[in-house]
């Protein structure tokens, strides 16, 4: 069976996207976030199993910690999940900066060859057209997905610089005000 994660702040069009991958045989492995939108409105996606039943840690510090453990990159990296769905944290303080989805997006971009890096729900009509079409999201298409990761991820670095030179800024003011 294939296995999809998904971990997603944009939860647009996601129970639709959750609920294809399903009817076509993909196991969800969802964080608990997900897993409340895919069940919200309606009878829940099936079958879903909580990232906490594949670590054998339940989610921390709030959901903030959730997915950065050695049996979710191990099950990336040897192809036992097959699709990685990210999208990350928007970037409001320092506090917010989503470590977990950048390190999914990294090991799903690193093992391209077999794993697909989605980060946007403009994406999720692609995937599911190829899953039907070919049981498989072809190479070419994984590859564009990766190249979007690795911009998408640059992008948000970037956004953290940002952060930390407004905090420095702040703190210089304080220090001369002082």
């Amino acid at each position: 069976m294939k296995r999809a994660l998904i971990s997603v702040s944009d939860k647009r069009n996601l129970k639709k996207f959750a609920a294809a991958l399903s009817n076509l045989g993909i196991e969800l492995i969802v964080t608990d976030g997900t897993a409340r939108e895919i069940s919200r409105e309606g009878a829940p996606v099936t079958p879903v199993t909580p990232v906490s039943e594949l670590t054998g840690f339940a989610e921390l510090l709030g959901g903030g910690i959730k997915t950065l453990h050695p049996a979710v990159h191990a099950a990336i990296a040897t192809s036992s999940i097959t699709i990685v769905v990210v999208n990350l944290i928007p970037l409001i303080t320092i506090e917010s900066v989503d470590i977990g989805g950048v390190a999914l997006l990294k090991s799903a971009m690193k093992n391209v060859r077999n794993v697909a890096a989605v980060t946007d729900p403009a994406q999720y009509d692609d995937v599911i057209r190829e899953l039907i079409e070919n049981g498989d999201i072809s190479y070419e298409t994984r590859l564009k997905f990766a190249i979007t990761a690795a911009d998408y991820i640059v992008d948000y670095e970037s956004k953290v610089g940002s952060v930390l030179r407004e905090m420095r800024g702040v703190f210089r003011s304080r220090n001369e005000m002082e």
